[in-house]
């Protein structure tokens, strides 16, 4: 006989009824002669506290309570209260209350206290009965099984969110968990005025431990002094390794002076001792880069960018040192160097861009209807975009100018010169896109506005190959109610399956199409086919570029209902 087969279903039966004429053991015991399917055990409790004590020492599947008034009987507050106490010792035996036909009102209270059923006394015979115990012990067997279940979700979700948030090889946070730790203290910082600093470790000529031992080895390496640093700093501190041989260290609530010194003993810690292996041990060093976050929200991106340009300083002073970036001036160089020194150090402090607006219109009244909001970057050198792009992708730091840039953008919009019933775009780049969240990119968005007050512009010359891997980006973007716009548009196949494959709610017709339309029969006819195909994906169509009457005259005639361009004025 099996353990199933020789648990008996154990029955507690309360009659806390003074004076009760009527009593259940009775009809419990004919019920177990009548129906044999369900072996039951059964013990009597003449009063609460009994009842309470054998509910105690568990084994119970069903407590029957005998809640009829009797010969004066307790009243219905004292009745509910009993379930109460019977819940509270053991909240997982269904309940099943037993009273008279004129405790209505008692009867529904008590199934929403918790009790499973209630039956009339007088209308239960031994069939009865043993229906009611069955269900009762029926749904015990499926809410168990239900917990059994939810637990088990629970510790699959558990694991999940292990694999997804931890580095396998360190132990320390993958970077989906840096993204989640470093939204948390974001919002403990502006919500207790925490000072929140980061620093960047990078293993100083890591490579040559793995050409020299394998991969395998250089893993364990890391593993090692991801150990030592969690060593040196405390348990409210996050440790991210963002692949390769960096890693990243969030300080929440210190100062940048308290992050200094933090830095300098995790460096004594990498490279005070050398790594003991199987057959040898390995000296490594580290740089390390220290960043007072700005109070803003930064994204994972803008962090690691500027922390690398105080590890490229600890870089260039010989390693195995801690820099804030701040330091280090190349005397002597070109301009262009000494433009770019200039441009990381107004980077650090944020306030090197400003931003500038050009109207958007509709053509056939020349209607203002929306504006596009571009940037600037710090006069000089790299002042116009194409020149501060190109300088940014060179040194790594395009996500950072960027999102700088937007951030520039957006602010300006809420300026009262602008009609806030207007359109208002803004540029980003898809590599920013790629790399910045986008719950986190909706976060630079003024709070409140209308759906479809804001449109990202994408420019099609910056794609890469096949567009299908912004897909699943661009249509997350138009789900928070902000408009999409391919702008940069022309002719080829690229253009036409980035057009049909994101679906933009905006396409905007490069200008070199536009430009000289009004002079250039060949050119305008390119054009008329282009507004064909754009017309039939159901995209608003903006023609950029506009520059005479004469061109304004013709798009309105090709039934091109929105434009830009020097006609109205350079961007101001």
């Amino acid at each position: 006989m099996n353990n199933m087969e020789a648990r008996k279903t154990k029955v507690l039966l309360i009659e806390d009824a003074p004076g009760g004429q009527f009593e259940l053991k009775d009809v419990l015991s004919k019920a177990k002669g009548i129906d044999t399917s369900l072996d039951i055990s059964m013990e009597l409790a003449d009063r609460m506290d009994n009842g309470l004590e054998l509910l105690d020492k568990g084994d119970v599947d069903l407590v029957l309570l005998d809640v009829s008034n009797g010969n004066g009987g307790p009243d219905a507050s004292s009745n509910l209260q009993k379930i109460v106490r019977l819940k509270e010792c053991q909240s997982g035996v269904p309940v099943v209350m037993v009273g008279d036909r004129d405790q209505n009102a008692m009867a529904s209270a008590a199934v929403r206290n918790g009790a499973l059923d209630f039956l009339v006394k007088e209308n239960i015979d031994g069939r009865a009965l043993m229906q009611a115990i069955k269900y009762a012990v029926h749904v015990k067997s499926l809410e168990s099984d239900l917990a059994n279940a939810n637990q088990k979700l629970k510790d699959a979700q558990d694991q999940l969110s292990l694999v997804t948030n931890i580095d396998t090889a360190t132990q320390a946070l993958s970077r989906a968990g840096l993204e989640t730790a470093l939204s948390d203290e974001y919002a403990r910082a502006q919500r207790f005025g925490w000072n929140l600093v980061a620093v960047l470790i990078d293993c100083d000529d890591f490579d040559r431990i793995n050409h020299q031992f394998g991969h395998a080895v250089g893993d364990v390496v890391l593993h090692q002094i991801s150990d030592r640093i969690r060593a040196t700093v405390r348990p409210s501190d996050h440790l991210a390794r963002l692949g390769g041989d960096e890693f990243l260290l969030l300080l929440p609530d210190t100062r940048f002076a308290e992050g200094v010194l933090v830095a300098e003993k995790i460096r004594l810690a990498v490279g005070e001792s050398p790594l003991r292996l199987a057959s040898e041990t390995v000296r490594v060093t580290a740089s390390l880069g220290v960043l007072a976050l700005p109070y803003e929200f930064c994204s994972i991106e803008e962090v690691i960018s500027l922390a690398r340009l105080a590890v490229r300083e600890s870089k260039l002073l010989g390693k195995n040192r801690v820099s804030s970036g701040e330091k280090h001036k190349p005397t002597g160089g070109s301009p262009d160097k000494e433009a770019l020194v200039e441009l990381t150090e107004k980077l650090r402090k944020g306030d090197c861009f400003r931003a500038v607006s050009m109207p958007i219109l509709h053509l056939a009244d020349e209607r203002v209807v929306g504006y596009e909001i571009l940037s600037r970057g710090p006069k000089g050198a790299f002042e116009m975009p194409d020149d501060l792009f190109r300088v940014s992708v060179e040194h790594n730091l395009l996500t950072i100018v960027d999102l700088r840039c937007i951030k520039t953008c957006l602010a300006a919009t809420v300026d009262p010169k602008f009609d806030q019933t207007a359109t208002f775009h803004v540029n980003l780049f898809p590599s920013s896109i790629m790399d910045t969240p986008i719950e986190r990119l909706m976060t630079l968005f003024p709070g409140t506005h209308d759906p479809g007050q804001y449109c990202i512009e994408i420019s099609e010359q910056q794609f890469i190959g096949d567009p299908a891997y912004l897909k699943d980006h661009v249509q997350a973007i138009k789900d928070h109610g902000i408009k999409v716009a391919i702008d940069d548009v022309g002719f080829g196949r690229s253009s036409l399956e980035s057009l049909i494959i994101l679906e933009p709610d905006i396409v905007k017709i490069d200008r070199k199409y536009v430009s000289g339309i009004s002079t250039d029969p060949a050119k305008a006819r390119l054009l008329k086919r282009l507004v064909k195909v754009v017309n039939s994906l159901g995209a608003d169509l903006i023609a950029e570029g506009i520059e005479c009457r004469e061109e304004l005259e013709l798009l309105v005639e090709m039934e091109v209902p929105y434009g830009q361009g020097w006609y109205w004025g350079k961007p101001a």
